[in-house]
């Protein structure tokens, strides 16, 4: 699986599998699509499962080429890297701090469990990420993401 997708009013979810350079094009298209239907930035949020591949070189030179873009398009952007103990924490701090430096504050978030993201959303935009993240639900794009 490469890229699962799933947009709605004011917020766009992408769960991750195996990456590829079609995905980042997809993935940035759903983005401009939501915020040119809703008129602002959206909230973006993606999933990347414990068993996920890294992307691979070239995949992730073009996810660096994207980023400044989304920057513009999002609101507040939330990476959920599921995953326990040392290695997800540090694969969690180290993408932390690779973002915080080049993204405005507070729109850069990684969490460790899909539970997080409602804390770190501006009031304003919950109820359209709690619509985001039912819909992905419903479409069995959540499981095995929670403890």
């Amino acid at each position: 699986m490469a890229c699962e997708i799933v947009t709605t009013l004011g917020a766009v979810f992408a769960l991750w599998g195996e990456p590829e350079l079609s995905d980042v094009e997809r993935i940035q298209g759903a983005v401009q699509a939501a915020v040119a239907a809703c008129g602002h930035p959206v909230v973006y949020v993606t999933r990347v499962p414990v068993g996920a591949p890294a992307p691979n070189a070239q995949v992730r030179a073009r996810l660096d080429q994207a980023m400044p873009e989304l920057l513009k398009l999002c609101s507040t952007y939330h990476a959920v890297l599921e995953g326990e103990g040392f290695a997800a924490a540090m694969k969690r701090g180290v993408l932390t701090g690779m973002f915080q430096l080049s993204w405005r504050r507070k729109t850069f978030f990684v969490h460790a469990k899909m539970s997080e993201i409602a804390g770190s959303v501006p009031l304003a935009q919950r109820a359209a990420v709690a619509h985001l993240l039912e819909t992905a639900k419903m479409r069995g794009l959540l499981e095995a993401s929670e403890s």
